[in-house]
């Protein structure tokens, strides 16, 4: 999925440089945007989890 991401977001911006089309540069980097989004969830959830464990514990 990683991969898919970075090579929409290499696509976009190369056809964005090129003029191939005039989106904003924000929708450039959707693609990118959205794996930092999900990188980030994952390592909120891990927190979350590894916190809840730790009260558990104690």
């Amino acid at each position: 999925m990683y991969n898919l991401l970075l090579l929409l977001t290499l696509i976009f911006v190369l056809a964005k440089l090129f003029g191939l089309i005039a989106w904003s540069w924000i929708l450039v980097f959707i693609p990118l945007i959205v794996m930092i989004a999900v990188v980030m969830l994952f390592i909120g959830l891990g927190i979350a989890v590894g916190l809840h464990e730790k009260g558990r514990h104690d």
